[in-house]
């Protein structure tokens, strides 16, 4: 049996092991539900009471002295439904409080202009959010960097990225270095992706740039991905401008 599904539901380790004493011993006095559970008699009442509340066990006194004893097993059921239901109101109750959190998230965020965070899953919230504030018809302009280490997850990555960049009709203006055009040509390809441009630089580099609307992405391949998000309108412009600079000067 597989005992951590106590664990997963709620119940402290404490009240698993009283509990599943409790099924093998039956109906029985706190004595003997210490003495096959190993917990503590000071603490055992309490677990019991709360093992009571959750609906898994009951009580009664007989000859003066008070007994308990499991519920039926199909209880679990129960509980969990009347989880679900706990659950799904609160969901409820978050969505109703969204607007006003996001309010004040955003009031915040002039305080919180650069953003440090390393690996993948950096990557994926970064442009997850990117997916999710561009717009059909916007443009985004990407310096394409040198992937370092872990190459083939990070291909398939922005492929997938790129590829959703597309399906919501955001152009993408990409530059990468010369000795990339034929792995370039083959991944992104304007044949491919209908709403990308690519064109050629002599210019090399581990670091890779995202910059679109008020925000800049800047990415240091390595050992460990490290990535810096900046939002700033005046940031972003400066490196449009530096994006133009090479942009003109690129072989398509």
């Amino acid at each position: 049996m597989d005992e951590d599904i106590f664990l997963a539901m709620g119940l402290t380790e404490s009240e698993k092991k009283v509990y599943l004493s409790l099924l093998d011993l039956g109906d029985s006095t706190r004595s003997k539900i210490v003495d096959a559970s190993g917990i503590a008699g000071s603490k055992v009442y309490e677990i019991l009471e709360k093992l009571c509340q959750k609906g898994f066990i009951s009580t009664y006194v007989k000859n003066k002295v008070k007994h308990f004893k499991p519920l039926h097993p199909h209880q679990i059921l129960n509980y969990l439904d009347s989880k679900k239901e706990e659950l799904s109101f609160l969901q409820q109750k978050a969505e109703l409080m969204l607007p006003s959190l996001l309010a004040k998230f955003n009031s915040s965020k002039e305080s919180q202009e650069v953003e440090l965070v390393t690996g993948l899953k950096g990557l994926e919230i970064i442009f997850r959010e990117q997916l999710e504030l561009m717009n059909e018809g916007e443009t985004c302009y990407v310096i394409g960097g040198t992937k370092g280490h872990d190459e083939d997850a990070l291909s398939s990555f922005f492929e997938k990225v790129h590829r959703r960049r597309d399906d919501k009709k955001i152009k993408t203006n990409m530059l990468f270095n010369k000795k990339q055009k034929e792995e370039v040509q083959h991944t992104y390809a304007s044949k491919n992706y209908s709403w990308t441009t690519t064109r050629y630089i002599d210019h090399t580099s581990p670091v890779a740039i995202n910059v679109y609307q008020n925000k800049t992405i800047i990415i240091i391949f390595g050992r460990a991905i490290t990535s810096i998000y900046i939002t700033s309108q005046e940031v972003a412009n400066s490196f449009l401008e530096y994006f133009t600079l090479l942009w003109n000067q690129a072989l398509r």
